[in-house]
């Protein structure tokens, strides 16, 4: 399974400036995915920039005071070159779509994917990259199909994570989760929602899953304080047992144990990479140092192989990061 984070996107993009015409007046992101490569692209080359209604309107979005004045008047020339870009191409309805709101506007329209698993797609005119398999996306990674097989995370994923003070198993606790932040919106029906929070508190999550449009078949928490303070075997555990695609987790070094325990692919929304068999765990620290985290991660196993899994983690639990 491929993970596509904004950072390989950006990259994508630059490695194959080639393929695209040598040159472009202005630049139109297909709502809403396409707006994120449409806005890289624009910023890079500093052209003119806008949507697909602002080419139909004749009507460019603002561009900022530090770089130089884009060239406007040959964006809205009718001799201009108009590069239309979407994020991938699947069936290609996208592009359809665009090809008839766009009949009659002037000038030499063409219509690219960042990505496509073909080489040529009949609906566009350049694909910057191919991917044999269909890509789920750091951007709307929670609006996948993938989702309708796949376990998810709540802490950290869905919603934030409980503050230090939150986590107290008690009153701050319990109002935490009827009035945690949302993370994420979802389309569609997560298969399993899977969560270290103890069976007690189920009220409350179904409720805040209600509250707040999040559509599950099976919502499966920690029905002891040893599956708690074991999570990601726990987690790991409900990952092979229900045969899912795949899990989505909230830390990294959970996620990299549970990848370890269940050897199937995590995908880790703090260090947004996709972990698989042999993996590096990559973390950053608050101030984005790799160095200290990976330092950090390597105190936390050998304290782990030290302690043993159960004192480790119960240690964890009571640190506020169960």
């Amino acid at each position: 399974m491929k993970f596509i984070s904004v950072q390989d996107m950006s990259a994508a993009i630059l490695a194959n400036r080639r393929k695209l015409p040598d040159k472009i007046d202005l630049v139109v992101g297909i709502p809403r995915s396409g707006m994120l490569p449409a806005t890289m692209l624009a910023t890079q080359l500093n052209l003119p920039l806008t949507d697909l209604d602002g080419l139909v309107s004749g009507k460019v979005f603002g561009y900022g005071a530090t770089k130089d004045a884009p060239d406007v008047d040959k964006a809205m020339s009718e001799q201009r070159t108009v590069l239309v870009i979407d994020d991938t191409v699947g069936s290609g309805r996208a592009f359809k779509k665009a090809r008839v709101a766009l009949e009659g506007v002037s000038g030499n329209i063409v219509f690219c994917s960042v990505y496509s698993q073909v080489a040529k797609h009949p609906d566009v005119d350049v694909v910057l990259e191919t991917n044999s398999l269909s890509p789920v996306c750091q951007w709307n990674m929670m609006h996948h199909a993938v989702l309708q097989n796949a376990c998810v995370d709540i802490d950290g994923v869905l919603c934030c994570n409980p503050e230090a003070h939150e986590d107290d198993d008690g009153k701050a606790y319990r109002k935490f989760l009827q009035t945690a932040e949302k993370l994420h919106a979802t389309s569609g029906e997560i298969a399993w929602l899977v969560t270290s929070r103890h069976e007690k508190y189920r009220a409350e999550t179904e409720a805040w899953m209600r509250d707040n449009g999040v559509r599950y078949g099976k919502l499966i928490m920690t029905q002891t304080d040893e599956e708690k303070a074991n999570s990601p075997a726990f987690k790991a555990r409900i990952y092979v047992e229900t045969g899912a695609d795949l899990f989505i987790e909230s830390e990294a070094y959970d996620a990299a144990e549970i990848q370890k325990i269940s050897q199937r692919p995590v995908l880790c929304v703090a260090t947004q990479s996709m972990i698989h068999d042999g993996s590096p765990i990559r973390m950053r620290s608050a101030n984005g140092s790799k160095g200290s985290a990976a330092l950090l991660a390597k105190v936390k196993l050998q304290a782990r192989r030290m302690a043993g899994d159960k004192f480790y983690y119960a240690m964890k639990t009571l640190a506020g990061r169960g």
